[in-house]
């Protein structure tokens, strides 16, 4: 005996296209959830744009608002037997690939924030990794993205013996978690550090820069730009010389950073 179809209010056999379609609402409502922690949690602010926060949700928006809409549309057939089974399987297999999509999202957002001789770096903990270096806690630092800055010793000698360990093993001092201080002990530094106009302008044919400033306010001079860095940016960050507050992230080419054999004091 076949299992009974489902049906809709007027008693009609629900058609694989409305099927699909609650099945679609219901995806997105999970998807509200899950964009609203990559916006306001995992990639907030200008890490959306520098650190993947869109490929990220690309993932999220096939595993979930495609795949599993998609496979109730195919199997989806009012009377067929074994449907509640074929249902159950698909709900299944939605689950595991979102599950494993979340998780992919989640390990690759950016855990520190890092401010090392003028630029930031934008650091994920495979970032960490890739380096062969072992992950930091955010929590240290109170929560990911830790805001941090690297604070090397005043003694020369130390600083160099140092510099000399990370530099061998082509390992970049930003990563050095040892010397994190909490960003903010920096910010002099940080708005010193602040890049000449001319610097900009030069690297701003299509006057980016320009329409930065019509949208934040106020004049170049209100603001720090310094270099950023992340996997798929190398930007410019404005910082309010006000308040040391981030202003935005400013769609100009920056320099890529120097690798450490190329920061290493050369003799003579």
């Amino acid at each position: 005996m076949s299992e009974a179809a489902p049906a809709d209010a007027d008693h009609r056999p629900m058609s694989r296209y409305r099927a699909a379609g609650y099945h679609f609402l219901v995806s997105l409502g999970i998807f509200a959830v899950l964009a609203g922690c990559v916006f306001f949690w995992w990639f907030p602010g200008f890490f959306y744009t520098i650190d993947g926060g869109w490929e990220g949700l690309r993932l999220i928006i096939f595993v979930d608002l495609v795949i599993g809409p998609f496979l109730t549309l195919i199997v989806f057939k009012a009377g067929k037997p074994g449907l509640k089974f074929d249902l159950t399987l698909i709900a299944l297999v939605q689950a595991t690939c979102l599950a494993g999509g979340i998780y992919v999202v989640y390990n690759e957002r950016p855990t520190f924030f890092i401010y090392y001789e003028e630029d930031f770096y934008s650091a994920s903990a495979g970032t960490f990794g890739e380096y062969g270096v072992i992950a930091p806690n955010p929590a240290k630092f109170g929560g990911a993205p830790a805001m941090v800055a690297v604070n090397l010793p005043d003694d020369p000698i130390e600083e160099a013996d140092i510099r000399r360990f990370y530099y061998r093993d082509q390992v970049p001092l930003w990563t050095a978690s040892n010397y994190y201080v909490p960003l903010e002990e920096k910010q002099d530094e940080i708005l010193a550090a602040g890049r000449p106009e001319a610097v900009i302008r030069a690297r701003d044919p299509d006057n980016n820069l320009d329409r930065w400033l019509e949208r934040k306010g106020g004049t170049f001079e209100d603001y720090a730009f310094l270099p950023i860095h992340s996997r798929y940016r190398n930007a410019y960050l404005g910082v309010r010389r006000s308040d040391g507050s981030f202003a935005g992230l400013l769609e100009v080419q920056a320099p890529k950073p120097a690798l450490p054999v190329e920061q290493l004091p050369q003799p003579g």
